[in-house]
């Protein structure tokens, strides 16, 4: 599978919120809430500006299949990812996340671990995670549920394909 992956703009503002909005992301998330589109707007404006945020949209020909974001702070590149739901059990979670890890370590070298907290719930995204390379380092509460927390070892960035 060849992506094409490219730094998010303005412009995906409401292709980002539908995604952000869908019924099995929102169940996924940390904040089920439905997100209100002057919140979405005001956030994203605030992350294309930040230093510490890259969000990359990848497609596959024309058509956009998902998202990776990485929020750097400390040590850690936080990993927000999400597959278009029509998209969805093709793979695309798995080629996404291991080219943006590519791009971030071409941008930054190994200085940040990638890390990633799912809801243990989410069988799906640990499944990519863990064959992505990722371990487990823990887990955490986040309100009512218990989230793993998983890494990708090594300063040099290597990892499973």
């Amino acid at each position: 599978m060849r992506l094409v992956g490219r730094r998010a703009e303005r412009g995906d503002a409401e292709l980002l919120w539908r995604w952000a909005n869908d019924l099995e992301t929102r169940r996924n998330a940390f904040s089920q809430m439905p997100i209100p589109w002057p919140d979405h707007l005001a956030w994203l404006d605030g992350r294309l500006a930040s230093a510490a945020t890259r969000i990359w949209i990848f497609s596959d020909g024309d058509t956009p299949v998902g998202q990776v974001r990485f929020d750097m702070a400390g040590e850690a590149a936080e990993i927000d990812i999400s597959v278009a739901p029509e998209r969805r059990g093709r793979g695309y979670g798995k080629a996404m996340l291991t080219e943006a890890i590519d791009r971030l370590r071409a941008e930054h070298g190994a200085r940040f671990t990638p890390r990633a907290s799912v809801l243990e719930a989410n069988a799906a995204s640990l499944r990519m995670f863990r064959a992505c390379g990722f371990t487990e380092v823990g887990a955490e509460r986040r309100g009512d549920d218990r989230a793993i927390v998983l890494e990708l070892p090594g300063a040099s960035g290597e990892r499973k394909g």
